[in-house]
């Protein structure tokens, strides 16, 4: 090898390790029409605070699923769901698109800390009152130099039950609150439940005991998560003790998608008496509370 070849290839070398890699994989797809874009979502404002205030888990995954303007798998593999990056915001990406194409963004977010990747957001499947889920879709959207955030809602109803009289329940006498029909998986595309298997789901607040010196105010028992559809739904209260107490039905409650039902009495003679119990929901999931 000349000394003039040896130079010129040590001059190359020299100019790939100056290069970072992210530049380096910037030419090559410029070269083939891609761009680098930023993807950024959040949850709405201050709903991870009210995570933590309950009690309940925190964020702790958010997926990321791209598909064309039609909705259908990208080429080469390019749809996978992938895990987006923690970020004191929320989650960020960075994905390398055509700037003249047009593309569907979904987003689906879990408290889960052990979480698998879903294999598709368009049916994530769920298992009701164990995972609290957020989700999210930016559809129709091109390349541009700002990126793409979309905002996430929760994708589950929110029921909390609250007595406003003395309450003791131990593990001969559980309190428990059933939805007749609940989904198992959720098309983040749609948002909305989807498929027609449903089940029947029921919560028990078990190791409860309320006093006079606690009611001040409405005490709240517990709370749970369903993922629901909007249709009006007869929910069913219910002591399943010694005394085999009849069921209270709570009718017309229309659970949905990032709404909040509370319901709110006097749940220890509630097992006892029959009535109707009417439920309103918040789509902002503030502290709307329906009195029986």
């Amino acid at each position: 090898m000349n000394k003039k070849l040896s130079t010129l290839i040590l001059a190359a070398a020299a100019l790939l390790v100056s290069c970072s890699q992210d530049e380096l994989q910037n030419t090559v797809n410029n070269n083939e029409g891609m761009k680098p874009m930023t993807i950024s979502v959040a949850l709405p404002d201050g709903m991870s605070t009210r995570a933590v205030a309950t009690g309940d888990a925190t964020d702790a995954h958010c997926f990321l699923q791209i598909l064309d303007g039609n909705g259908t798998d990208l080429d080469g593999g390019y749809s996978a769901v992938q895990e987006m990056e923690k970020t004191s915001g929320g989650y960020t990406a960075t994905v390398y698109l055509k700037e003249d194409a047009t593309y569907d963004f979904l987003f689906w977010a879990t408290s889960e800390s052990d979480a698998s990747t879903p294999s598709d957001l368009r049916n994530v499947s769920y298992t009701n009152g164990e995972t609290l889920v957020w989700a999210g879709r930016a559809l129709d959207q091109q390349w541009s130099a700002n990126g793409v955030t979309c905002q996430l809602k929760y994708a589950v109803s929110r029921i909390t039950l609250q007595t406003t009289g003395n309450l003791t329940v131990d593990d001969l006498q559980t309190l428990t609150l059933a939805v007749p029909s609940t989904f198992t998986a959720y098309n983040v595309e749609e948002m909305a439940p989807v498929g027609t298997t449903k089940q029947n789901y029921t919560y028990s607040f078990g190791t409860i005991n309320i006093s006079n010196a606690n009611l001040s105010n409405p005490v709240a028992i517990g709370h749970f998560y369903a993922l629901v559809d909007g249709e009006p739904q007869t929910l069913t209260l219910q002591y399943n003790g010694p005394l085999d107490n009849a069921p209270k039905e709570i009718s017309n409650v229309p659970l949905a998608p990032n709404t909040h039902v509370v319901l709110s009495g006097d749940v220890a003679n509630s097992g006892l008496t029959s009535g109707d119990i009417t439920a309103t929901v918040d789509n902002d999931w503030s502290d709307d509370t329906q009195n029986f």
